[in-house]
């Protein structure tokens, strides 16, 4: 028995209800103790102490799983609290803890490694899934390890009830929504570290949709809490991981040219934007695009642009005016070998209306949000506005 269940079950004192067999706390509420077993359909990237490594005690650690269970609860369950972030956080705290206010969590996390799992090379799965979903792997001149078949236990204890709340369906909703958009480690959104319940199948379409029936709301969020309800834009697609990847990179390069050898010029306004704002070009890359604009952002900041032709602009950096990242709200992870989920969560996107682009101590303010007649002149976009949901429905 780990040392935290331990502490855990002398704090409730729990105790035997005759006739039962059930633990009982002493107010009266059933101490449940849930078990699940989980393998992991693509390799897990980090998620130990060191950034880009895997922890070299437990490659799955209690304090990740619980903090994956923090955010998909406030993902789910956050319209609870009726649009107030104060709201928000106490009930996030009464479930999960919070070292600030000195409350300790009544849920007890515990996670027994079954498979270590074996260090492997990211590019054996692909250049898009490399490139693309795993960039941040690279470090300087070399690409960290990732980790394939990996499997663990997880445990839960915790009382059904505390006051008012009822633990057992807060936790059974942050649950759902990990195993069915979630996964361990770093880049999950991505699809690193997806989850496979033991004993389950892949979900359909219309299943997930009732699991937002049941678990979320349309109303009461907090503004800029991300968050799924049952009218976000989820599509279950029959691609792997690999195949969603290079949909995802030909979205993102989008060129006229039918070869690597040709590819054209882009047919994002980005890089002319640049050109124009730097004043650097080569001679055959003179700005032309009509739209002024940097709609990439919206997958998530910040961006490096890196141009190959000397006498273009060097790297310059896109990213929010007071902060270095800003996850994307696009997800998509596998849920069998050739059946993936994408969905985009919901809620503001950026504090403000405004991107930085930065360079060398120069900084522009860029705007990332398009008009109807912009988005025309995008081929990528077929006339949406929003470049995460035309990637979906490109699908």
């Amino acid at each position: 028995m780990s040392r935290k269940v331990r502490a855990f079950e002398e704090a409730f004192a729990p105790r035997r209800k005759e006739g039962e067999g059930a633990l009982l706390r002493r107010d009266g509420a059933r101490v449940l103790t849930w078990e699940r077993t989980y393998t992991l359909l693509t390799p897990l990237f980090g998620g130990g102490v060191e950034p880009r490594e895997a922890d070299p005690v437990s490659v799955v650690r209690a304090t990740e799983v619980r903090g994956q269970l923090r955010f998909w609860w406030r993902a789910l369950r956050g319209w609870q609290a009726k649009g107030s972030l104060e709201e928000l956080r106490r009930l996030e705290s009464a479930l999960f803890g919070s070292a600030g206010e000195g409350g300790a969590s009544p849920v007890a996390v515990e996670v027994e490694v079954l498979k270590e799992g074996e260090r492997v090379d990211i590019a054996q799965y692909g250049r898009a899934v490399q490139w693309y979903l795993g960039f941040p792997l690279r470090g300087e001149g070399e690409w960290a390890q990732v980790k394939k078949g990996v499997a663990f236990r997880l445990r839960l204890r915790f009382p059904e009830r505390v006051g008012e709340v009822n633990l057992a369906q807060e936790l059974e909703a942050a649950l759902w929504a990990w195993e069915t958009f979630g996964g361990i480690g770093a880049r999950t959104r991505r699809g690193f570290g997806a989850l496979l319940r033991e004993g389950s199948r892949p979900p359909k379409e219309g299943e997930i949709r009732e699991g937002l029936r049941r678990h979320s709301r349309q109303g009461g969020w907090p503004e800029g809490v991300p968050h799924l309800t049952p009218e976000s834009l989820v599509r279950v697609v029959p691609l792997s991981w690999r195949e969603l990847a290079e949909r995802y990179q030909a979205f993102r390069q989008a060129r006229p040219g039918g070869s690597p050898k040709s590819p054209g010029r882009s047919l994002w306004p980005e890089p002319d934007e640049v050109r124009r704002l730097t004043g650097r070009h080569v001679a055959h890359h003179a700005p032309r695009h009509p739209v002024r604009k940097f709609p990439r952002g919206q997958f998530g900041l910040p961006i490096i642009f890196h141009f190959k032709d000397k006498g273009d602009p060097p790297d310059t950096t896109l990213k929010l005016p007071e902060a270095e990242r800003r996850a994307s709200p696009l997800l998509f992870r596998p849920l069998a070998e050739r059946l993936s989920v994408v969905a985009v969560l919901e809620g503001a996107r950026f504090p403000g209306k405004r991107l930085v682009l930065e360079h060398g101590g120069r900084a522009w303010e860029v705007d990332p949000w398009l008009t109807p007649e912009e988005a025309k002149a995008i081929p990528p976009l077929r006339g949406q506005v929003d470049p995460v949901r035309a990637f979906v429905e490109s699908l």
